[in-house]
């Protein structure tokens, strides 16, 4: 009886840190979700972004918050939720810390897919171009782990290099195709940079089936992603089947990745960066891991949209290039770490 007692205090604090930290990351999304609304070229005040949402009546204020803020204020955290979820199944497949959908080339593939699929097929539609991106991150993906394995086996460095490879290879496809067709690349070059400007409401709207099923499909694999971080033959010793958990797993990661850029093109490096602050934050049971990335990616990424819109005001930079530039910075340091 004391030996239970004694159990049940340990882990009560344990529990009440985790829901609080969980809140404190829920309402810090809230706040700025709200700034996302009202920061800008023009500053808008509580009541009339109310107004414009309960009582849309048309004014160019109205205008401005529901059908230009509103959109990327619910796009932005959606993108980096995925790209966060994304970003830990990535890492845990590859056993490498260093790994993301950027590195392995799948926002790459995704990013090749939308461009072929509109420039080439004529695709016009948001669902179409959702599921051609979702494709070309699926595609991507086991092409890269083929290859990676029948090269030597699954190894972190083999990985990361034909993911690095293919990830060029796709960005000059893109440059290629755009260089052949201006008119595409006016309409193109801004998307390709990573951007959530100028996005219609029902881009996030189709995009957000994908998020939902990618980010329920990585949450059921969570216990099997657990013992996944070992190796293969414990992995394999404990019952887990590599084949039909890694299969899922780049089907949640594709359909992540690929409705993260289909809504805003590629946002470079959040898949990176935001794994290791979930697990600084969780530790490695990937049930808290997965979550943790979906709200602290949201944060991220509504973060450096508000940033985008300041740093060169009162033009508005692309968001892909703010984080462009914390995932670079922390990939060196990463790279560093490794080398030492």
């Amino acid at each position: 009886m004391p030996l239970a007692s004694s159990t049940t205090s340990n882990r009560a604090p344990w529990r009440i840190g985790q829901r609080a930290l969980f809140l404190l990351l829920g309402a810090s999304l809230l706040v700025l979700m709200y700034l996302s609304l009202a920061l800008g070229y023009r500053l808008y005040a509580p009541t009339e972004i109310w107004g414009a949402l309960t009582a849309f009546d048309g004014s160019e204020t109205d205008v401005v918050i529901r059908d230009l803020r509103l959109p990327r204020a619910l796009m932005a955290p959606m993108v980096g939720a995925a790209l966060g979820i994304a970003g830990v199944l990535v890492q845990t497949l590859a056993r490498n810390r260093i790994a993301s959908p950027d590195t392995l080339g799948l926002n790459a593939g995704a990013a090749f897919a939308v461009v072929m699929a509109s420039g080439i097929f004529g695709v016009a539609s948001l669902p179409g171009l959702s599921v051609a991106a979702a494709a070309g991150a699926l595609g991507t993906s086991f092409i890269v782990f083929g290859l990676a394995a029948a090269a030597g086996g699954i190894s972190p460095l083999r990985i990361v290099l034909v993911g690095v490879t293919f990830a060029g290879l796709f960005d000059s496809f893109v440059n290629v195709v755009l260089t052949v067709n201006e008119t595409m690349l006016d309409q193109l070059l801004f998307w390709l940079a990573g951007s959530f400007a100028d996005r219609k409401i029902e881009l996030a709207l189709n995009g957000l089936p994908f998020v939902l099923v990618g980010g329920v499909l990585a949450f059921s694999l969570a216990r099997s992603l657990d013992i996944l971080q070992t190796d293969d033959s414990t992995a394999r010793g404990l019952g887990v089947p590599l084949g039909v958990v890694r299969g899922l797993s780049f089907v949640s990661v594709a359909l992540l990745s690929g409705a993260a850029v289909a809504m805003a093109g590629p946002v470079l490096f959040v898949g990176l960066v935001v794994p290791h602050a979930a697990r600084a934050l969780v530790g490695l049971d990937h049930r808290l891991q997965i979550v943790a990335a979906a709200l602290v990616g949201a944060l991220y990424t509504t973060l450096a949209d508000i940033v985008a819109r300041f740093v060169i005001y009162p033009r508005e930079a692309p968001v892909g290039a703010i984080t462009a530039i914390v995932g670079g910075c922390l990939l060196l340091v990463l790279l560093r770490r490794r080398a030492a």
